[in-house]
């Protein structure tokens, strides 16, 4: 449908409201521009990629502002400027209508176009006024080509957010969930199509462990509810590996693309590299850092197929600076015996958590490296990095099946991890 023929379509009160902003839009170059008081609104379009396609399969249109002098102002201080609410809603849609308009100048139509939504237009009373049904039909847009960004933490009406997305969704458009400092229990709630993690979240992650560790899990977590996973403000490689590492579905940033008030043809080269990087390196890096203490760990194996006493077969092995305990498990996945420990290693457990640290008799069945090892015998697994009960931390477990007199059994070593980036 063209622009032209869906404005005919509107009634008359409906094409004047969308006329009227469509007037405050001006060419400039081969763009189009907007005015708010003093201030000249751009567009800029950033990528987003798709990890396992490696393209890009979205653009979010970002606001570009700036003074006369050519001084450049922040989309915060634009909205700023707004005299009331009325004018804040006023520019914020404007602010869409003008990407939607140039975004529309490169004929893309099989990939998302991402559009910020002020809090202020979502909180007000007027969000039920079918601004992004009219916007839609006046430029001859598919709901579904359009996906919605909200900032969940700036609005505090659980009621106002779940209307907003209801009615984004009921003209067909995709909800995108800013997860800068969000409640998960609402995101929980609203199901959205994607969850996008803010700048912060990487940053903190190539800082912290903690937080490093736990970016799977949280990726893991918003999968159950159905969303993909955007993990925003990627600068470095190595903030590129840890989102992959964290199986996110699709990444954005400087890394791979910058706000461009252009859409060139996209290079997919950035991406492409940075997931041969990932395949020749991180998957590898616990294995590799493994290594040394694979020898060790063959050798108790041989010993024990041979009927050697386990507390002998493990002193090389307990002796390693990173293992934490060797113990054994039948059949069923019950712990055959207690730990086998180093003396050195025993003088460093944390007595908080003393409770936890006697396993014996305890059930792992649920454990992936049993489960794994008696899937594959006599083949030596390892774990990703997981939460270990005994001693309330992160450890990698080396495990393999053998046999002893036609019974089965698995042992196991719990490790230290090294960092995986």
């Amino acid at each position: 449908m063209s622009r032209q023929n869906s404005v005919t379509s509107l009634p008359d009160d409906r094409r004047s409201f969308i006329e009227h902003l469509d007037a405050e839009t001006t060419p400039e170059g081969n763009a189009f521009v907007a005015t708010f008081h003093d201030l000249s609104l751009r567009s800029v379009f950033q990528p987003i990629f798709s990890v396992a396609h490696r393209r890009a399969v979205g653009y979010e249109a970002l606001l570009r502002a700036s003074r006369k002098d050519g001084q450049a102002v922040s989309p915060p201080l634009v909205f700023a400027t707004a005299k009331s609410d009325e004018e804040g809603i006023h520019v914020d849609r404007l602010s869409r209508l003008l990407h939607v308009k140039n975004y529309q100048r490169f004929g893309v139509t099989d990939n998302w176009l991402f559009l910020n939504v002020n809090a202020l237009s979502i909180s007000s009373r007027q969000t039920q006024e079918p601004f992004v049904g009219r916007l839609l039909q006046y430029f001859g847009l598919e709901g579904h080509q359009i996906a919605i960004e909200i900032l969940e933490g700036a609005i505090r009406n659980q009621s106002s957010l779940l209307d907003a997305v209801n009615y984004y969704r009921g003209h067909g458009c995709l909800v995108a969930i800013d997860a800068g400092h969000s409640n998960f229990d609402r995101i929980w709630h609203l199901s959205p199509d994607f969850v996008k993690l803010d700048r912060s979240l990487i940053q903190q992650s190539t800082l912290n462990r903690r937080v490093r560790k736990m970016l799977p899990h949280l990726v893991s977590l918003l999968h159950e509810i159905g969303a993909l996973v955007v993990m925003e403000g990627i600068e470095t490689e190595e903030e590129g590996l840890i989102a992959l590492d964290s199986d996110v579905d699709l990444v954005q940033g400087f890394l791979f693309g910058r706000p461009d008030p252009h859409i060139p043809a996209v290079s997919a080269q950035g991406i492409a590299a940075l997931c041969t990087r990932f395949r020749t390196t991180v998957p590898g890096v616990v294995l590799n850092a493994t290594a040394s203490y694979q020898n060790a760990f063959s050798g108790v194996i041989d010993a024990l197929v041979q009927g050697v006493d386990i507390a002998r077969a493990c002193e090389r092995l307990v002796a390693h600076a990173r293992v934490l305990r060797c113990y054994l498990l039948d059949g069923q996945g019950n712990q055959v015996g207690s730990n086998y420990v180093s003396s050195v290693r025993c003088a460093r457990n944390d007595v908080r958590f003393m409770p936890l640290a006697d396993t014996a008799g305890a059930n792992w069945s649920r454990r992936p490296y049993f489960r794994r090892a008696l899937a594959h015998p006599d083949e030596t697994q390892l774990t990703r990095p997981y939460f270990s009960i005994p001693d309330a931390g992160i450890c990698v477990t080396m495990s393999c099946t053998y046999a002893l007199s036609g019974t089965l059994f698995v042992f196991c070593c719990d490790m230290e991890p090294e960092e995986t980036v």
